[in-house]
């Protein structure tokens, strides 16, 4: 059994994380260029708003690493669209569209990622309208992605004192001996479409303030991504973590869970909160709080042990932090790769 402090030396020691932390370089170019008068946030959160008039525009980016796309083809293809919808539904909108970028070194492998995408587009009921295709090339996949909300979710505007709740879909399988579990391929486009809808369906009776979809970043990194983004630490209880049966739990807690949400809600809403996931099926638990301290620090039967501590270190946060204070706030960008 994993240790508490081998736990978190092995987090902090991630390939994961560390590409996180790698954002920060070329980010700087654009710190000047976020924007020229209607975007609403700094780069940072799972989709960039858009502000026009009554509603928001969203839009979001993703790709798949090369890897995967070599290998499984059109998992990737299907992977590539999928998180693209997560980010569009954890901003409390809804998507419209999407694009794709294609790379393949021939026509097979080609065909194959874009059934994924198609497939995924069926699923998830969103129209493919474009997109540019690289032939003999290396294998790649990649989405951008239109939404719209009339009310948002930003990862911002979490405070001391919310809980953090996880919601996830506990049913399904590891794909393979990858860091990813399947909750989604198997289900119809109904189901599909009902589980996300909660997450506008929270933006819209103002029950969360802040929310993002468990990246690749596994379960604690998005915690810690939302903590330091809205400019706060956090106390993170493991032993209430939901997971899967049988599913090892360091393993666990750094897997892309398919259907996966971290949410900062303030703690008079959380039934409420709660109730509205096991509606669809979906497990919503209360794992941690936000706090004033600006450390992450994990907890369980075993004592406590700090995984990041945002005075001494920056995890996806630019050097002027992620404080909803004026200031321009460079961060990791929605997009991501799995």
């Amino acid at each position: 059994m994993v240790t508490l402090h081998s736990l978190v030396r092995e987090l902090q020691s991630s390939i994961i994380v560390n590409r996180k932390k790698a954002i920060q370089s070329p980010l700087k170019a654009f710190q000047d260029v976020w924007n020229f008068g209607s975007t609403l946030d700094p780069i940072g959160d799972d989709a960039a708003i858009l502000a026009t008039g009554n509603e928001y525009i969203l839009l979001s980016c993703d790709a798949i690493y090369p890897q995967l796309a070599a290998a499984e083809p059109f998992w990737a293809g299907y992977c590539s669209v999928l998180v693209s919808v997560n980010d569009i539904y954890a901003m409390g909108g809804k998507p419209t569209a999407a694009v794709n970028l294609l790379s393949a070194p021939d026509d097979q492998m080609s065909e194959t990622i874009a059934q994924g995408m198609a497939e995924a587009c069926r699923k998830y009921g969103v129209p493919m309208v474009g997109g540019h295709y690289l032939p003999e090339e290396t294998a790649g996949a990649a989405t951008a992605m239109i939404g719209r909300a009339t009310h948002l979710l930003r990862c911002f505007h979490g405070r001391p004192g919310q809980w953090l709740m996880a919601a996830i879909d506990l049913e399904g399988r590891q794909f393979k001996n990858y860091l990813q579990w399947d909750s989604t391929s198997f289900r119809t486009p109904q189901d599909l479409q009902s589980k996300l809808a909660v997450l506008p369906m929270l933006a819209e009776r103002q029950l969360a303030a802040a929310a993002r979809d468990i990246s690749n970043a596994g379960l604690i990194g998005t915690l810690a991504m939302l903590a330091e983004t809205s400019g706060c630490g956090a106390r993170v209880d493991l032993n209430s973590i939901p997971k899967p049966y049988k599913v090892d739990f360091s393993k666990w807690i750094k897997m892309f869970p398919g259907y996966g949400f971290i949410l900062a809600v303030d703690p008079e809403h959380a039934d409420k909160v709660q109730a509205l996931f096991q509606k669809e099926q979906i497990t919503a638990q209360v794992i941690g709080e936000l706090t004033e301290d600006p450390r992450i620090i994990l907890h369980s039967e075993e004592g406590e042990a700090v995984l990041f501590d945002w005075s001494k270190e920056s995890f996806v946060v630019g050097e002027n932090g992620g404080q909803d204070d004026g200031q321009v706030r460079i961060c990791e960008s929605g997009g991501r790769s799995i």
